[in-house]
C-alpha cells in the first residue's frame, strides 16, 4: 500500500482522525463513526508520521485526533503532544488496552490538556461515538470563543 494511501476517507466538513497500527481497529472505528456521526470526515492512519503530515496540511479543519498509545515510529503520547503544538484547538483522545493511567507522563499530559480524553480498550462503539460527539461539541465551543 502506498504511503499516502493508508487511510480510509469519507468526505464531509470537520476532520476526525484515527491513528492505530491495528488495521481492524481503524476499519471498525471508521465505519462506526461514519455511520453514526454526521458532518465529519473520518481519516484513518496506521502510521502516525503520515497522520501528522495530514494534520499539518489540514490543521484548520481538524476537530479531533484519536490515537492508540502503542504505535510504531511515534507513540500516541508523542503524537498527541505534536498535534496540540500544531493546533491547540484540536481535541485529542488516547486509547489503549494497557493499564497505564498512573504513568507520570500520561497524568502530566492530562493535566496540561494535551490529552483531552482517554478510553480504555476494548470499548463499545456506542461509547466511542458518545465520546467523539462530546469532543466535537467541545471543539465547537472552543472555536466559538475565538
Amino acid at each position: 500500500m502506498n504511503r499516502r494511501r493508508q487511510a480510509l476517507v469519507s468526505t464531509n466538513k470537520r476532520i476526525v482522525s484515527i491513528v492505530d497500527d491495528e488495521l481492524d481497529h481503524t476499519i471498525l472505528f471508521h465505519d462506526a463513526l461514519c455511520s453514526r456521526i454526521k458532518d465529519i470526515s473520518v481519516v484513518s492512519f496506521s502510521d502516525p508520521v503520515i497522520a501528522l503530515d495530514h494534520l499539518t496540511d489540514n490543521k484548520e479543519t481538524y476537530a479531533l485526533v484519536i490515537s492508540d498509545l502503542r504505535i510504531p515510529r511515534l507513540s500516541g503520547l508523542e503524537l498527541l503532544k505534536k498535534v496540540k503544538g500544531l493546533n491547540p484547538k484540536v481535541r485529542t483522545m488516547l486509547t489503549s488496552a494497557y493499564e497505564f493511567e498512573n504513568d507520570k507522563v500520561f497524568r502530566q499530559y492530562m493535566n496540561q490538556g494535551i490529552i483531552d480524553e482517554f478510553i480504555q480498550k476494548p470499548m463499545t462503539m456506542t461509547c466511542l461515538c458518545r465520546e467523539v460527539n462530546n469532543q466535537i461539541h467541545a471543539h465547537q465551543l472552543a472555536i466559538k470563543k475565538y
